[in-house]
Protein backbone atom coordinates (compact mmCIF):
# COMPACT_ATOMS: atom_id res chain seq x y z
CA UNK A 1 0.00 0.00 0.00
CA UNK A 2 2.66 2.48 1.10
CA UNK A 3 4.89 1.84 -2.46
CA UNK A 4 1.19 2.63 -4.36
CA UNK A 5 -0.04 5.44 -2.46
CA UNK A 6 2.16 7.37 0.01
CA UNK A 7 3.53 10.91 -1.45
CA UNK A 8 0.35 10.72 -4.36
CA UNK A 9 -2.45 12.63 -4.15
CA UNK A 10 -5.87 11.17 -3.37
CA UNK A 11 -9.67 11.68 -3.23
CA UNK A 12 -10.81 11.47 0.49
CA UNK A 13 -13.96 9.53 1.01
CA UNK A 14 -15.10 9.69 -2.97
CA UNK A 15 -18.38 10.39 -3.30
CA UNK A 16 -18.56 11.75 -0.09
CA UNK A 17 -21.23 15.45 -0.35
CA UNK A 18 -17.47 17.49 0.61
CA UNK A 19 -14.99 16.75 -2.00
CA UNK A 20 -11.41 16.67 -0.18
CA UNK A 21 -8.24 16.09 -1.72
CA UNK A 22 -4.84 15.32 -0.02
CA UNK A 23 -1.33 13.90 -0.17
CA UNK A 24 -0.49 10.78 1.73
CA UNK A 25 1.92 11.69 4.09
CA UNK A 26 2.37 8.25 6.08
CA UNK A 27 0.41 5.10 6.39
CA UNK A 28 0.47 2.74 9.35
CA UNK A 29 -1.40 -0.12 10.72
CA UNK A 30 -4.17 2.39 12.48
CA UNK A 31 -4.65 4.27 9.04
CA UNK A 32 -3.59 7.13 6.62
CA UNK A 33 -2.39 10.85 7.56
CA UNK A 34 -2.82 12.95 4.82
CA UNK A 35 -1.51 16.80 4.02
CA UNK A 36 -4.95 18.37 2.87
CA UNK A 37 -4.60 20.25 -0.97
CA UNK A 38 -8.27 20.88 -1.57
CA UNK A 39 -11.36 20.78 0.59
CA UNK A 40 -14.82 21.73 0.01
CA UNK A 41 -15.22 20.96 3.71
CA UNK A 42 -15.55 23.65 6.05
CA UNK A 43 -13.66 21.52 8.50
CA UNK A 44 -10.80 21.29 6.78
CA UNK A 45 -8.11 23.86 5.29
CA UNK A 46 -5.60 23.30 2.59
CA UNK A 47 -2.17 22.51 3.96
CA UNK A 48 -3.73 21.15 7.29
CA UNK A 49 -2.66 17.61 8.29
CA UNK A 50 -5.05 14.87 9.37
CA UNK A 51 -5.20 11.41 10.52
CA UNK A 52 -8.16 8.90 9.24
CA UNK A 53 -8.35 5.60 10.59
CA UNK A 54 -8.92 2.49 9.08
CA UNK A 55 -11.39 1.47 11.38
CA UNK A 56 -14.03 4.82 10.70
CA UNK A 57 -13.91 3.06 7.42
CA UNK A 58 -11.54 5.09 5.68
CA UNK A 59 -11.83 5.11 1.58
CA UNK A 60 -9.90 7.08 -1.04
CA UNK A 61 -8.50 6.58 -4.62
CA UNK A 62 -6.17 8.01 -6.39
CA UNK A 63 -6.49 11.44 -8.02
CA UNK A 64 -6.40 11.52 -11.66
Amino acid sequence: MKKQFLGKIVQIYPGDTYTKFGEVVDINEAGVTFRITKSQARDLSVDEVVFYAFSNKLTFKLAE
